[in-house]
């Protein structure tokens, strides 16, 4: 049983950054010391046979600039139940890579990377598939099964009973989790480091409840607001001007919100035995992961304002601490 959702990516560079290496930067560089990804599986295809992610990436930023495109990728999940894979074994992830790789290639003729993790919180085996904005057949920007509703669910339900897989009986719109959902938030700004935080926080085994929950939302310097009229929020000091940030949770994705973190913490508490080890990422070069570093950060410089009022701005935080305050939606 399977589950599939699609978001556009103004980003390419980050996208795949993410989907290789996450998005917390001490376990960014333990992977990139060992010469490894977070990846359980990969596959990449490409019009010229490449095989380098990094060569992914450029491509796509370099064709959507040329054809003056807002969406450099559209970013895919497809999520399976954990009963129907285990992400303890390599055979099975590299299953869900292949089930993947078929579903890029039935949607469209355009190159497309397949990331499979197995690191969920549920325990459940997924595939990130990031496929291109180009049509190698008609040099145009892509136009089928980029939502669910235009045929991109039927597509995936007729693969899944070819491949001997269960079928959601009535299917609807899946909620976006935060590895979907952040596709959606510029890269690197407030509210998709936000959400990497709290979503680092609520897959911590720590947080078993919502006191522990919090005690490590505190180590990524995000407090939690609880009030009767917009329930969970979350609150994180911004780098763009200094101010407390707020997003309600419901915002960033329904996965934040109370209702789904205390099923998360029952279920955790509930769990009696340990959590099952998913299988060591896949190594790749150490230059792939450095070039894909330098676009994504030629990237977040280019998009940084040079005005006079941030530069006033950056002179008063070195001077002074600025003083405390909220703002939200």
């Amino acid at each position: 049983m399977s589950t599939i959702t699609v978001q556009p990516s103004k980003d390419a560079a980050s996208s795949t950054a993410y989907v290789l290496y996450g998005n917390d930067k001490q376990f960014r560089e333990r992977l990139r010391s060992r010469g490894q990804t977070r990846a359980a599986a990969i596959a990449l295809s490409m019009q010229n046979g490449s095989t380098s992610p990094a060569e992914f990436v450029e491509r796509a930023q370099r064709l959507a600039k040329a054809m003056n495109r807002k969406n450099e990728l559209y970013s895919y999940v497809l999520a399976f139940h954990p009963d129907e894979f285990d992400v303890t074994s390599r055979a099975d992830m590299e299953r869900i890579k292949e089930i993947a790789s078929t579903l890029a290639d039935r949607m469209h003729s355009a190159d497309h990377l397949v990331v499979v993790h197995s690191d969920s919180a549920g325990g459940h085996g997924h595939a990130h598939i990031l496929v291109m904005n180009h049509d190698n057949l008609t040099g145009k920007s892509l136009q089928r099964f980029t939502s669910w509703k235009r045929g991109l669910h039927q597509l995936n339900d007729e693969l899944m009973r070819e491949e001997g897989l269960r079928v959601l009986p009535s299917p609807t719109v899946p909620k976006p989790g935060w590895e979907q959902r952040r596709e959606a938030f510029a890269p690197g700004g407030f509210e998709q480091t936000l959400g990497d935080a709290v979503f680092a926080s609520l897959n911590d085994a720590r947080a078993v409840d919502q006191a522990g929950f919090e005690r490590v939302l505190g180590e990524h310097g995000v407090t939690l607001a609880v009030t009767n009229r917009d329930g969970w929020s979350f609150k994180m000091r911004r780098t763009d001007n200094g101010r407390i940030g707020r997003k309600k949770a419901s915002v960033l994705t329904p996965e934040f919100t109370a209702e789904a973190a205390a099923e998360m913490f029952r279920q955790r508490a509930a769990s009696l035995t340990p959590a099952p080890k998913p299988v060591q990422g896949l190594d790749l070069e150490p230059d792939e992961f450095e070039q894909i570093a330098m676009r994504l950060k030629r990237r977040m410089a280019s998009k940084t304002p040079k005005t006079p009022a941030r530069e006033r701005f950056l002179r008063e935080r070195q001077r002074q601490p600025q003083r405390d305050r909220e703002y939200g939606d």
